[in-house]
């Protein structure tokens, strides 16, 4: 099923963030995932706003299942700011005009499912790759008050 599809004049475009906030988190609880994802990410997640809605969905895949929250625009801050705080927040546009192409992933974890939502080019298989492909391909880092050096330090 395409993005651009409609129904009944409800363009399902609309119903999606045009941009994706994806949030390289620093750590895991389990040490077999530390081990794995050697480098500084551990684990990844994804969330954006759907302005037509006045809400936010957010995306977490874990080994046990994966979870979609949805929080209303008022509550939103409490968990963005819950998200943000795991680690770095990268901000991505959806990429329009590729709706005709395949995006295979191989395997199924955090990186592939949240590299497959936002719709980035590439094959990472640890969060450090997929934080190298969406700077490369256009990804701005979000920076939190009092961290200017974080990003610039993340980029080198």
């Amino acid at each position: 099923m395409g993005s651009e599809r409609a129904f009944g004049g409800l363009r399902l475009s609309e119903c999606e963030p045009k941009d994706w906030f994806i949030v390289f988190h620093e750590d895991s609880p389990k040490w077999w995932i530390r081990w794995l994802a050697r480098g500084r990410f551990k684990h990844v997640s994804v969330f954006g706003a759907v302005p037509r809605s006045n809400s936010w969905v957010f995306y977490d895949f874990n080994l046990d299942r994966s979870r979609v929250y949805v929080v209303a625009d008022y509550e939103s801050d409490i968990a963005i700011g819950h998200f943000a705080s795991m680690g770095t927040v990268v901000r991505m546009a959806r990429p329009f005009g590729r709706e005709a192409e395949i995006n295979l992933r191989p395997g199924w974890w955090c990186v592939p499912a949240v590299a497959h939502i936002v719709g980035l080019r590439g094959c990472a298989l640890r969060p450090d790759a997929l934080f190298r492909q969406c700077l490369a391909q256009g990804g701005e880092i979000i920076e939190p008050k009092g961290a200017e050096n974080e990003g610039r330090e993340a980029q080198a």
